[in-house]
This record gives structure tokens, sequence and C-alpha cells, in this order.
């Protein structure tokens, strides 16, 4: 076997092993549905989601108080008196708004 089909083969095994180690492009919040899960943001910030995959919904707890979110537009979480936005992400790029305020911003699950 040639090297370049050696490092081909390993290449593709490298991506097919990183393929299933990820959530399927679910927040860490959207893959364990039921159960709260805390990121931690920037400016030693941090708050807590509980994702409910049956009713699309998702419950924040924050410094700031604590509100019950529901899926809308874009995949965004929002409060019925907009306060609130929440965008789960892969990765650190969870931020939730409140008051028009990014005030959680670059928040990876722990």
């Amino acid at each position: 076997m040639s090297t370049l089909k050696i490092l081909a083969t390993a290449a593709t095994a490298t991506f097919l092993i990183a393929g299933c180690a990820t959530s399927g492009g679910k927040s860490a919040a959207e893959a364990t549905p039921g159960k709260f899960v805390t990121y931690n943001c920037e400016g030693k910030k941090s708050f807590s989601v509980r994702f409910d995959a049956e009713n699309g919904t998702a419950r924040i707890r924050t410094h700031e108080g604590s509100a019950e979110l529901s899926k809308g537009a874009r995949g965004l979480y929002r409060d019925d008196g907009g306060e609130w936005i929440l965008t789960l992400a892969d990765g650190n790029g969870t931020e939730l708004v409140y008051k028009s305020k990014a005030v959680y911003k670059n928040c990876t699950a722990q």
C-alpha cells in the first residue's frame, strides 16, 4: 500500500471518529434534556439551562432571575415578555441576552 493511500485512510478514520464524538449539532443543554447544564461565560459569569425536548422550551437560571423560554424563529429561545433571548450552540457560541444586552457571551457548557 502506498504512503498516500495510508495517509488518506488515516485521515478518513480520524474524520469518522471525530464525527461520532459530536452531539449532532446540538448544544450540551439540548443533548441532555431534563437536566440543568451550567454555562461559564466571559467575565467569569455563568448561568444554567434545562432543556425540555417534549415542549421545546428552555428554563434558565441566572443572577438576574429565571425564566421559561420557548423556541422561536431561527432556533432562538425567548420569553413571552421579550426580555430574554438564548442562543444555544456547540463550543463557546452560546449567548444569553437580557433586556437587549448580551449579558452572557462566549459561553461554554461545563
